[in-house]
């Protein structure tokens, strides 16, 4: 049996049309540990904005309002417009938008959806399992320089290059969020943000010949600053002489965006 094609914009059509009701990867939207992470980023945010990435049917949507004092500061983001819709039908306080996170367009676009100062409106990203779909995608082809960029362009060659998604979404991202703010990433991995930490350059998932084109290296744009393992749910029914299954942790990684800019030509 093939794998799903978490990556592909279809997949998550139909799945959302077929079961509209509520969902959440990894950990419940009321996961204890999960939403401190949330309450914590935002102590300390720039800017009480949340992006919502891949939000889906999850319950989450609903549990960041108790954050914030004006539900308008929260973004829930999914590139399947069936579940923005159903979102929006729902709870029509908070912004509900379909929107590409790899797609340089989009992006551009979102960015003057917020009010946008020097380095971005955004002060915390929520991702539960969103960049591990998208590193599920094929990687992209993008030309060069890159129109999200971090230096002036004159006298370079315009050429294409394929670009890792999880790249590509690092760029974009950072280019919505203001120095200082916070990218909580839950994922299933143990190794999924290690591009941005690893000093072994076979985990690099950008080629130097690639930066040296123009495209921004991810690595100055983020920083991880904390790992913590997280207890996934378990569903456990009966009682009896059962051998307990084995404890399955999930990663929550804490980015933060630094001070390196990037800009659109």
């Amino acid at each position: 049996m093939a794998a799903p094609s978490f990556g592909d914009k279809s997949y998550w059509d139909t799945r959302f049309a077929k079961n509209p009701s509520p969902f959440d990867w990894l950990l419940p939207a009321t996961a204890t540990p999960f939403l401190s992470s949330i309450q914590s980023s935002l102590s300390t945010s720039p800017s009480p904005q949340i992006l919502h990435i891949g939000c889906g049917t999850s319950s989450l949507s609903s549990n960041l309002k108790n954050f914030v004092e004006d539900p308008k500061d929260i973004f829930n983001i999914d590139f399947s417009s069936i579940a923005v819709e159903a979102g929006r039908s729902k709870d029509g306080t908070m912004n509900w938008k379909t929107l590409d996170l790899l797609s340089a367009e989009q992006i551009l676009e979102f960015r003057n959806f917020g009010e946008a100062g020097e380095g971005g409106w955004v002060g915390l990203i929520v991702d539960k399992s969103t960049a591990d779909a998208i590193a599920c995608a094929e990687d992209v082809v993008v030309e060069l320089p890159y129109v999200i960029a971090a230096e002036a362009v004159k006298g370079r060659c315009q050429t294409t290059a394929k670009v890792h998604p999880l790249a590509i979404l690092s760029v974009h991202m950072a280019y919505l969020t203001a120095p200082g703010a916070k990218w909580l990433l839950l994922s299933y991995s143990t190794s999924r943000c290690s591009f941005l930490t690893s000093q072994n350059p076979d985990d690099r998932i950008v080629k130097e010949e690639t930066l040296e084109q123009g495209f921004t290296d991810p690595r100055l744009l983020w920083k991880v600053i904390d790992e913590e393992a997280l207890s996934a749910r378990e569903e456990v029914s009966g009682t009896g002489d059962v051998v307990a299954r084995p404890v399955v942790k999930h990663t929550l990684y804490t980015l933060e965006r630094t001070d390196f800019k990037i800009n659109a030509r």
